[in-house]
């Protein structure tokens, strides 16, 4: 399996390339957040802690009450569900008036945009009543935040505001309003229940006098029966005694219900009668002389104050007196209750150990035990109403808090240390991203596959970028195929050579026996076309070609430059008829080559110039001289003379810079070369000034190969 490496050196030239899209994009990034943090409103959250105790508790039983882990969780998820509910939310805005407040109430202002267009839409709905309280509990809502802290039983309430305050008094009035609901579901749960008790008792208390009532009736109809049966008169006794209690009783009552009545009327006369009292009763006719004093004398005097002031006195003393008469009436009715549910038991028990008739001990028995399973289910009844409203007064609250909220010294938003740490990693990511798109996409040519992909052509070779060459007039990065026939450059050429070689004879040598034809062109300036001409004529050259380089870039030659040499005429002059007889080709000082040199630049359009038959005549004449006639032509991009010049060649090489050449500019320029020739060209590329080409595959496995 091939191992995957990365280039990290050709990762860090690339970054080093567009450093300045990425400190721009950088800088943009940085300069929105700033934008975003001065344009935010800061906003503060409060939090309370708010711990809940999922035990059990009654105060009137001291035994502690477990729950199993599980259910403990359910119950604290359960409880964060409430904390958060509307129900609460609801009290927190009602207690702290939110309906008015600046920051979560409803605007009093006139209807928004939006309503008055709606409200023009036929059929449209009238808002509803509790529109407004649904805002402000929206807004509310989305204010608070409720969260269990881990599988803890702590809660945390937290509320964002404006305020810092603020924030931490709703805080706490969110736990506060939280446990008040919780106290007050749990007293309303006891209340229902209490009331159930309550009706079941009212029944079960009907149902209890009528057993008694159906027993005493039994035996005032059947007393006849009963009175000559032995040991009667004992119960006969019993049952005279029973009767005067009962009497006693209902007289107790009535007078207790009588005073009772005439105390809240303050009815005096009538309280005098039902106590016969004499203590009351020199109390009233006291009362009644200062009340005819009080009547004789003038309002507005002193002595009708004081008056006044004694007959109060003396009512609050007669009302005291009362009470306390009252209060002992009331005591009597337990004792008398007490003794009739004895004398009621004795005159049973007598009634079924006499010597009756079967039938009537078998009813006296059924009524009995009915009348005694009432009275049982009654009393449980009765204790367990007593039970709960004990219950009901002494509820205390599940949860508790543990925290209160403060106010906090820093918003929680916006933090501008995390939004610019954010922002910067989001600018540096983007920044990468975009020189990425833009050296893989929209920039630069960066890799044989990228240049085969875009433009369709078979790529030869990657020609490296040497640096440190002498490239001073006379000199060139040439020169080194002759000065370094064993350098990586000097290798790439050799192998650009070998590719055209290759591409010329699948297609097919010329049949003629002549010469081959090739042109060397770019898409626009400065991307290396000369140099590599002059690279390729001498790798020729040194392999025994009798090789020609015709410098057809007219608006602009150079390649004298290269070679130290300056002619007085030029290929323009020749094909303008303009020079006089003198050598046209030169020898080049480093190879056996030739070279046609360019003297200035041209003052007319030179397209006419490559059309015309001098050029033809000039090029069946190199290929009749040479094995290899190289032409090194002007740009694609700003000159049209190469689509003029490519039907003169047998293969065309095309010169891309790498991370220089515009993707879409060298697309049509390769576009124009195929429309200028009659037939289906070869073209060929080459990805020339390639950096870091030695830092990955040739010095690791092949650089002993290499002197440079």
């Amino acid at each position: 399996m091939d191992e995957v490496e990365i280039d990290l050196r050709g990762i860090a030239n690339l970054l080093r390339r567009r450093i300045r899209l990425i400190a721009l994009t950088l800088a943009v990034v940085l300069g929105v957040a700033i934008l975003a943090l001065v344009a935010m409103k800061p906003v503060y959250t409060a939090s309370s802690l708010v711990m809940v105790d999922t035990s059990r508790k009654n105060l009137l039983d001291s035994e502690y009450s477990a729950t199993a882990p599980s259910a403990d969780n359910a119950r604290v998820d359960s409880e964060v569900e409430i904390l958060r509910s509307n129900a609460v939310l609801l009290a927190v805005i009602v207690n702290e008036n939110l309906i008015d407040d600046p920051e979560f109430g409803v605007s009093v202002g006139g209807r928004g945009i939006g309503d008055f267009f709606r409200a023009l839409i036929p059929g449209n709905a009238p808002k509803r009543v509790d529109e407004p309280l649904q805002q402000v509990l929206r807004k509310f809502s989305d204010a608070v935040r409720v969260q269990r802290r881990g599988l803890t039983y702590l809660m945390t309430a937290s509320v964002t505001s404006g305020d810092p305050q603020r924030a931490a008094d709703l805080a706490n009035a969110l736990s506060a309003a939280y446990i008040d609901e919780q106290l007050r579901s749990k007293i309303s749960s006891i209340s229902s229940s209490q009331a159930i008790i309550a009706a079941r008792l009212d029944q079960t208390q009907q149902l209890l006098v009528a057993s008694e009532t159906a027993f005493d009736d039994y035996i005032n109809s059947n007393i006849d029966r009963m009175a000559g049966q032995e040991g009667f008169e004992s119960v006969r006794d019993l049952r005279t005694q029973l009767s005067q209690i009962i009497s006693r009783n209902q007289e107790v009552t009535t007078l207790a219900s009588a005073v009772e009545t005439s105390l809240e009327q303050r009815n005096w006369s009538d309280l005098v009668t039902s106590l016969q009292s004499e203590a009351i009763n020199t109390m009233n006719e006291q009362r009644a002389t200062l009340a005819r004093q009080l009547s004789e004398t003038d309002a507005g005097s002193i002595s009708a104050i004081d008056l006044r002031a004694q007959l109060q006195d003396l009512e609050e003393t007669m009302s005291l007196q009362a009470s306390t008469e009252l209060a002992a009436l009331r005591s009597e009715l337990p004792s008398l209750q007490s003794q009739a549910d004895t004398l009621r038991r004795d005159l049973r028990s007598g009634l079924m150990q006499s010597n009756l008739p079967v039938d009537i001990l078998t009813q006296l028995y059924a009524l009995q035990q009915s009348s005694e399973l009432v009275r049982t289910q009654y009393q449980t009844l009765l204790a367990r109403n007593s039970d709960l409203q004990v219950q009901a007064d002494l509820q205390v609250a599940d949860s508790r808090i543990v925290a209160p909220a403060l106010a906090p010294l820093s918003p929680s938003f916006p933090n501008p240390r995390l939004i610019l740490l954010l922002a910067a990693l989001a600018g540096l990511g983007l920044g990468i991203g975009l020189a990425f798109v833009y050296e893989h996409y929209l920039g630069g040519f960066t890799s044989e596959d990228q240049v085969a992909a875009v433009l369709k052509v078979p790529v030869l070779a990657e020609i490296p970028r040497q640096k440190g060459v002498d490239q001073t007039e006379g000199h060139s990065v040439a020169d080194m195929l002759v000065d370094a026939p064993l350098s990586i450059y000097s290798e790439a050429l050799r192998r650009l050579r070998s590719g055209i070689d290759n591409a010329i004879r699948r297609k097919g040598a010329p049949s003629d026996g002549k010469g081959v034809v090739i042109m060397v062109s770019s898409t626009s300036p400065g991307e290396g076309k000369s140099t590599l001409s002059l690279s390729l004529m001498r790798a020729y050259a040194l392999s025994g070609k009798r090789t020609i380089l015709i410098d057809a870039d007219m608006r602009k030659p150079s390649l004298h430059r290269h070679i130290g040499l300056t002619p007085d005429t030029g290929l323009a002059e020749t094909l303008l008829g303009t020079s006089p007889d003198k050598q046209m080709a030169v020898r080049d000082p480093k190879s056996s080559a030739m070279l046609l040199l360019g003297s200035r630049s041209s003052d007319i359009p030179t397209d006419q110039l490559v059309m015309s038959d001098d050029f033809r005549r000039l090029i069946d004449a190199c290929r009749a001289s040479f094995d290899i006639t190289i032409i090194d032509t002007p740009p694609v991009g700003p000159v049209v003379d190469g689509t003029h010049i490519a039907p003169y060649a047998d293969a065309i090489l095309f010169v891309t810079r790498w991370s220089a050449t515009n993707q879409s500019e060298a697309k049509r320029a390769v576009a124009r070369l195929i429309e200028g020739c009659d037939y289906p060209p070869i073209i060929l590329s080459v990805l020339n000034q390639q950096e870091g080409f030695s830092s990955r595959y040739y010095s690791k496995r092949y650089g002993g190969y290499y002197t440079a």
